[in-house]
């Protein structure tokens, strides 16, 4: 049996809605918490709003400290999606075209082009994949 590998995040509640709780989390890459981060250029964090789930939301007010879970699979979902798979379809459609036309510009412009209606069709099922992407409030 498979265990589900969770990423959790600590953060406020910004906001309780009846079906959804916005919670801030502050998102660090590796080194912002570094010890040696004043000397170095490299530190990053940002302040971010996620939604999150709850079965009971009606127990949670804003400013309470929470932890929110998300599968660490959802990263990889998500990077397929947004820049895997658009990479793939422009370099089909370039070769594609180019060999088509033998036109470089014509190729790299429709290859391009490709990406419209693939970002819209991404739009179009947003909803769908807003609930794979979940994160749920610790209980």
């Amino acid at each position: 049996m498979s265990e589900v590998r969770l990423v959790e995040h600590t953060g406020y509640i910004e906001e309780v809605c009846p079906n959804q709780i916005k919670v801030r989390i502050i998102s660090e890459s590796a080194c912002a918490s570094c010890h040696a981060k004043g000397a170095c250029t490299a530190a990053d964090m940002k302040e971010k709003i996620i939604d999150a789930y709850s079965k009971d939301p009606s127990k949670y007010q804003a400013g309470q400290k929470v932890i929110i879970q998300g599968e660490k699979s959802l990263g990889l979902k998500a990077s397929l999606l947004a820049y895997i798979f658009p990479f793939i379809l422009v370099f089909i459609a370039l070769f594609i075209t180019y060999e088509l036309t033998q036109n470089e510009g014509i190729a790299g412009i429709s290859s391009l082009a490709v990406l419209v209606p693939y970002f819209i069709v991404i739009k179009m099922v947003s909803p769908r994949l807003k609930k794979s992407f979940s994160f749920k409030i610790k209980e």
